[in-house]
């Protein structure tokens, strides 16, 4: 239960940093603009809706994809094809100019329903949960058991609010020395990262199917 509840939280935190999404680019433009506590609140409702897809796909995968012997080499299979794509997105990443996002009345609560909504409404999101827990389930790191997806999700909500509080800190500390650039150098690293890790579970998946694992 602990283990599950500290990978949620790695995952939560590490997979909010690409600036590429909906909620990073909001959370920026109202930071880079001042209204620190509309940024913080924004993360936190996106927080809060993505961690109910985390329960969602972790909970599902535990109770049904684990009964079957066959799923350990297709979800390295799947893991790394995912990884790989993602991989080759991230590193080569492009800014965009903040400007592009719309935005709404700095209410808190508007802010954090702002957030919540937009995440809540982006069905892909089941998706990139249901691959993080593929991934989770390829490592061999923990046991998957349905009572975990409790810690897990709690653990993704911690991770996902710490980053875009972090990030709101950072851009209220450094201002307009908040280097756009090096945000995009950030990502295209992550983005090799990610491209290495989903070689390595396509790699271990094609030795299983040649019969050498």
């Amino acid at each position: 239960m602990i283990a599950a509840l500290i990978i949620g939280f790695c995952f939560g935190f590490f997979g909010s940093i690409p600036v590429a999404g909906p909620i990073a680019a909001l959370v920026l433009k109202r930071g880079l603009t001042g209204r620190y506590a509309s940024a913080a609140l924004v993360g936190i409702g996106g927080g809060i809706a993505e961690a109910g897809y985390a329960f969602l796909a972790f909970w599902g995968f535990a109770t049904y994809l684990t009964q079957y012997p066959m799923i350990e080499p297709v979800s390295r299979t799947l893991a790394g094809i995912i990884l790989i794509g993602l991989g080759v997105s991230f590193a080569r990443y492009k800014s965009s100019a903040p400007g592009a996002i719309p935005t709404s009345s700095d209410s808190h609560a508007k802010s954090l329903l702002l957030g919540f909504t937009i995440t809540a409404l982006n069905p892909t999101l089941i998706a990139t949960w249901t691959a993080a827990t593929t991934t989770l389930y390829s490592s061999d790191l923990i046991t998957l058991e349905p009572v975990d997806a409790i810690p897990f999700s709690l653990g993704a909500l911690v991770g996902i609010i710490s980053w875009f509080a972090l990030l709101t800190v950072l851009l209220k500390r450094y201002q307009g020395r908040f280097d756009q650039a090096r945000l995009t150098m950030m990502v295209r690293i992550i983005g090799i990262l990610i491209l290495g890790l989903g070689i390595f579970f396509a790699v271990k998946a094609g030795l299983y199917f040649a019969g050498r694992d």
